[in-house]
């Protein structure tokens, strides 16, 4: 019994110290924000920014890890709103040409935002995206057989319900499994295949006895010859049971396309995307002009020259990072996509056995931020060559769709594929950066007192995520006490009322709505030991008045941004600024 009371009695102590943490919903903690580059925030930043890449490079070594002096690298960070940035679709740059590339290359080359890379992986995000546009996300829950019914012959049917260990279920399989990592298809044909190498044998493996049709002479395999092969390949898991990475299942989502549009591949990414977009230096497979190509040693042994027909969906693609940039704000934006279409897709569709990663289509999404004093953070990536099968490239893009931010970073080494990891978290600053200058804008647009008659609210902001509501007054009577008493908090001082954006917009007019939730609190309340107990997402809209929710806010801002006068319509009150 004592042991008992005595953990009971640790876990209040421990419950005390850790004291009130805010549960936000899932999302932005504030709204939009207008990029500034001269704000301190991110103008600080990113003069660090470029300190210590500056330092990386001379160095070879940082925090984050050491780099190799054989990569020449370009990286660009983009956002959705250009705010005062100059005409780039990026607001910050960074390029490095190492000396070993100028040894190797047979052109004198110093990369920058125009120079073209091998992309590998990358691309599979323009084929998922080209898949959106031109067939709507519908097309996710559509099964493969629909558009290969090739894939669902009687015989193959037959084979996969008599030996499921054997033979796909293909008519289980669907696009959207396709294209978030869930096919349970083979990841790979020919790629480190070692019944190719001379030296299997002497290995200890026996001799194969399988011929690979399509592995001496690749760019010759047809569709045909592909799906053949497939139909009859082994799954590594039923469709829909675990994420395995497939770049067998991109090349099949590239046939879809084709199918749904009639036109190749290439031809559709050309019109559907590119184009549009004015992305001139992508393409899928390398440009023929070599003059703005980073090629470390040579177009094969750099993979610059590679002409794969079963991997163009997959890994074929090249751009810059000034391309990047202008994709990832087009997809930040909506640009090809409704919104609608753009809150699906960046979206996780299943877990990892890493609790920091889910994932997407394609993306894996990297669970970001530092609870509780900031919001969970999603960043969605992909990152190219990990496995060294691209050649001498190495890419990594990341958005994060809640502050309309991404990074581009592209690389080229002339002795093995570089890890950007290193690289890459040296952005997280700038994203803490980004949210401390969302704080601040919010803060100054929305912050203040806004009265009507008998009734008052005062909205301010600290270092947790959101604004909060500090006073609130509902015909002359202290509403902060009638939320206390439908919670059943006793003491209204202990009751936490924090306001979170919906992305309810309405820019009808000079200016613009804003709806908001606000989230209830009690804080005394205790938290589960080790796992904070954090549901806020279950209480949104819970008590009701007038048909709508108590929790409701719509602010009216102004051309400015500038909140000019809040809605309450649970209580029938527009409360004007106060300007005092």
């Amino acid at each position: 019994m004592s042991s008992i009371i005595s953990s009971v009695l640790l876990f209040s102590v421990a419950s005390s110290a850790m004291g009130f943490r805010p549960c936000p919903l899932l999302g932005p903690a504030y709204p939009p924000f207008t990029l500034n580059i001269d704000e301190p925030e991110v103008a600080q930043t990113l003069k660090w920014l470029t300190g210590n890449f500056t330092e990386l490079v001379d160095t070879n070594t940082g925090p984050n890890g050491d780099v190799k002096a054989t990569t020449s690298f370009s990286i660009a960070l983009f956002s959705s709103d250009k705010g005062n940035t100059d005409e780039e679709p990026f607001f910050w740059q960074f390029h490095h040409t190492s000396p070993e590339l100028k040894k190797t290359s047979k052109d004198a080359i110093v990369v920058n935002k125009d120079s073209i890379y091998g992309i590998g992986g990358l691309t599979e995000v323009f084929t998922i995206w080209s898949l959106l546009i031109n067939g709507d996300d519908q097309i996710f829950d559509e099964p493969v057989t629909k558009y290969l019914p090739e894939l669902n012959t009687t015989d193959l049917k037959s084979k996969a319900k008599k030996d499921p260990t054997s033979v796909a279920a293909w008519e289980d399989i669907t696009v959207g499994q396709l294209a978030s990592h869930l096919s349970g298809l083979a990841r790979d044909y020919c790629v480190k295949d070692l019944s190719l190498s001379k030296s299997a044998e002497k290995a200890g493996l026996p001799k194969s006895t399988t011929k690979q049709d399509c592995c001496d002479k690749t760019s010759k395999c047809t569709t045909a010859d592909l799906l053949k092969h497939l139909a009859t390949r082994p799954p590594v898991a039923p469709a829909g049971m675990t994420p395995g990475y497939s770049n067998l299942a991109f090349q099949v989502l590239g046939y879809i396309v084709e199918k749904g549009t009639g036109k190749s591949f290439e031809e559709t990414l050309q019109s559907t995307i590119l184009d549009k977009l004015g992305m001139k230096q992508t393409s899928v497979y390398a440009p023929k002009d070599t003059s703005a190509g980073v090629i470390p040693v040579s177009e094969e042994a750099s993979g610059w020259s590679a002409h794969s027909l079963v991997e163009k969906s997959s890994r074929s693609m090249f751009s810059s990072t000034k391309d990047l940039s202008i994709a990832g704000q087009a997809i930040l934006k909506s640009t090809l996509l409704t919104h609608a279409q753009t809150r699906r897709w960046l979206k996780p569709l299943s877990h990892t056995s890493n609790p920091k990663n889910s994932i997407g289509a394609p993306w894996v999404i990297y669970s970001d931020g530092k609870y509780p004093n900031t919001s969970m953070v999603d960043v969605y990536t992909v990152l190219s060559n990990e496995d060294h099968d691209d050649g001498l490239y190495s890419s990594y893009l990341g958005l994060v769709p809640d502050y309309g931010v991404g990074y581009a970073i592209l690389s080229a080494d002339t002795v093995s594929p570089a890890d950007l990891n290193a690289h890459a978290d040296y952005v997280e600053p700038v994203q803490e950066a980004i949210v401390k200058l969302s704080l601040k804008q919010a803060l100054n647009n929305y912050g203040g007192k806004y009265e009507a008659a008998n009734s008052s609210i005062v909205i301010n902001g600290d270092k947790y995520p959101g604004l909060y509501i500090d006073g609130f007054t509902s015909n002359g009577v202290n509403f902060r006490e009638t939320l206390a008493e439908l919670l059943g908090i006793k003491k209204e001082k202990n009751l936490s009322i924090r306001l979170y954006p919906t992305q309810r917009i309405d820019k009808s007019g000079d200016g613009s709505k804003q709806a908001f939730r606000a989230v209830l609190q009690d804080k005394t309340e205790l938290a589960d030991a080790d796992t904070p107990t954090c549901v806020s997402w279950l209480d949104v809209d819970k008590f009701q008045y007038n048909g709508h929710g108590l929790d409701e806010l719509i602010f009216t801002l102004d051309k400015k941004g500038k909140a000019v006068e809040v809605e309450i319509p649970s209580l029938e009150v527009t409360l004007k600024k106060s300007s005092k």
